[in-house]
């Protein structure tokens, strides 16, 4: 699932409105706003408030919404949507060629 499709579930969740696509006025999921004072960009699935400073993702709106830390509002969010949201843990690379410093190259 994607970062908006994750915005739109918490959004939905909360009970507030889905925004149209591109950027739109909306107003402020983390405080009581009256006026519509956040930006938020559904197909791209972040938002940012000018009035109280918040935005990010939809793990930031639950995160202000609930006092959650990221990793705990980022499994909230598993459990509305029903997949897993977190970036799975990459591997580490290591290079089987060492590096040398370009003085001890030797050129061909």
């Amino acid at each position: 699932m994607s970062q908006e499709e994750d915005l739109i579930s918490v959004l939905d969740h909360y009970e507030l409105p889905e925004p149209g696509y591109g950027e739109r006025a909306y107003k402020c999921p983390s405080h009581d706003d009256t006026h519509a004072s956040a930006s938020i960009n559904r197909s791209k699935g972040v938002w940012f408030c000018h009035a109280c400073g918040s935005g990010g993702t939809a793990a930031q709106i639950v995160m202000d919404r609930e006092g959650m830390t990221y990793i705990e509002a980022m499994r909230f969010i598993e459990g509305l949507t029903g997949h897993r949201s977190m970036p799975a843990r990459r591997a580490s690379k290591k290079s089987s060629k060492r590096w040398v410093p370009p003085s001890l190259r030797r050129v061909i």
